[in-house]
Order: C-alpha cells, then structure tokens, then sequence
C-alpha cells in the first residue's frame, strides 16, 4: 500500500518537519533520516491506543491509582503530556521519567499544536485550578528557562504536588537504574530499529526488566521478529495485539516473565 502524500511545514530546526498525520494530529520528522516521531497513520491515536491504552496508564489513572511511567524517547513531548492532561482529570498522582538525546525546545513544540492533543476541561475541574493550555503554558515555561541544546543531565518540574516529570538527557546505554525506583509502564518508543539498532537489543530489554515490577507493562509500536526475540531473551513474555484503527495491523506489549527475577 503506498504511503499517503502527507502535508509537512517547517520548523524553527533545518533537521525537523512538521507532518500532519492522517487523524490530523501533528508530529515531527528528522529531515536526514526520514524518521517519523510518530506514525503517519495518526499520531495522537497512536499515543493513546498503544502507549496510554495498551500499558493499562489510561485505565489506573481512572482509577486514580499513584502511577509511575517510563518513556524511552520523550520525542515531541506528547506521551508525556497527555499522560499529565489525564492524571490532571482523574486527581491521580504521576510521576514520569523520559529518556531524551535531542530534548525539543518549547518554540520547536510549538510548531506540532501540542494544544489539540489535549482535554478541554475548566480550571474549576481541576483541584489545583489547572486547565490543558495552564498544563502547556507551565511545560513550556519550565523548558524555556533551559538552552534550546540541553546538556546531559536530570532535570526535574514539578506540574502540582502530585505530577512531577524527570526529563533524563543522555544516552540509555550510559543510563545508571541501580537506584531508579520501579515503574508501572514503560513507554518503549526509541527511533526504528533500522535507525537506532542498538536500543532494541537484549541488553536494553534487560535494563528495562531491572525496572520493572512484576504487573509492568512495556509497549512499543514494533513488533519484528527481531525485537520479540530479544525481549523474550531479557525475560519479557511477549504479545502482540492489534494496532490503532487505520494504524499497524499489530503492536506489542510485554510483561516480566512471572519465573524470571529481574536482571541485573
């Protein structure tokens, strides 16, 4: 099937396109290597089929129940933000760490509409009087106070008492979890495995089985032989299962093998 003729538009960066995806939501494409952030397909409907629903995130925040996420790949920012906008909506606690090499600038998000992404709640909704745009508007604050090419390093915001991001820039080969408390969820959304080989192999699938808890879900839009194998070498169980409507035919979550203790 041949690849829609998408509309793309500039960025304030020579490397990055704006593509409007086919559920009208917007992502970011690398210029030198084609990479999509997202998928064409629809990159919101992306977001919320196969990272906020398929690691059960949207369902325990309903529940308000405290919940911990990892992102592999901040990306545009859009998991992330989407997973406060819901905690914001629940009055459920969050805390969100996020993986990034090439963290966005807030003029660079500007570009994608990281408005349409979110809920159009009243601040009279919210027990800390917070409405999406007052989310982005604080987001964006906490970015800018910080150079447009961030050094490696962690770096914290805290949204309201009960929502706190990390924002790790660096490499995950290099990242140290010896004491990185356990996740819920792990959102595994690194560049493809033709592009980045190197974040798909068991190595890495083993660091993310470190922080694992026995009920974590780790999903991905990538479901190749390759990446199953490689998971089920680092004690993942895997399955595959259906992919967002006019997306992926399949996408993939994976759970801690339950005769697997975690490894080191």
């Amino acid at each position: 099937m041949p690849i829609p003729n998408r509309k793309t538009f500039p960025t304030d960066r020579d490397d990055l396109i704006v593509v409007r995806t086919d559920d009208g939501s917007h992502t970011l494409q690398s210029v030198g290597t084609n990479d999509l952030y997202h998928s064409g397909c629809g990159a919101k409907a992306e977001t919320e089929h196969v990272y906020l629903g398929n690691s059960n995130v949207t369902a325990r925040l309903q529940r308000q129940q405290p919940t911990r996420v990892l992102e592999i790949g901040l990306g545009t920012s859009m998991g992330m933000l989407m997973s406060m906008d819901l905690a914001q909506r629940h009055h459920a606690a969050l805390s969100y760490v996020a993986l990034e090499l090439d963290w966005i600038s807030a003029q660079t998000l500007a570009f994608l509409q990281p408005q349409q992404w979110l809920s159009q709640f009243s601040n009279a909704g919210s027990e800390f009087g917070a409405a999406p745009n007052d989310l982005l508007h604080q987001y964006n604050a906490f970015r800018e106070k910080l150079p447009a090419q961030v050094p490696e390093g962690d770096y914290h915001w805290q949204l309201d008492p009960l929502r706190q991001l990390t924002v790790v820039v660096g490499d995950l080969l290099n990242w140290k979890v010896a004491s990185v408390s356990p996740f819920d969820a792990i959102f595994y959304d690194p560049f493809s495995p033709g592009s980045a080989p190197e974040l798909w192999d068991e190595a890495c699938f083993a660091k993310m089985r470190s922080v694992a808890l026995p009920h974590t879900r780790l999903v991905t839009y990538c479901c190749s032989r390759k990446v199953r194998d490689a998971l089920h070498a680092a004690a993942w169980d895997v399955q595959r299962v259906p992919g967002p409507v006019g997306g992926k035919r399949e996408v993939l979550y994976a759970v801690p093998r339950a005769d697997s203790p975690p490894i080191d």
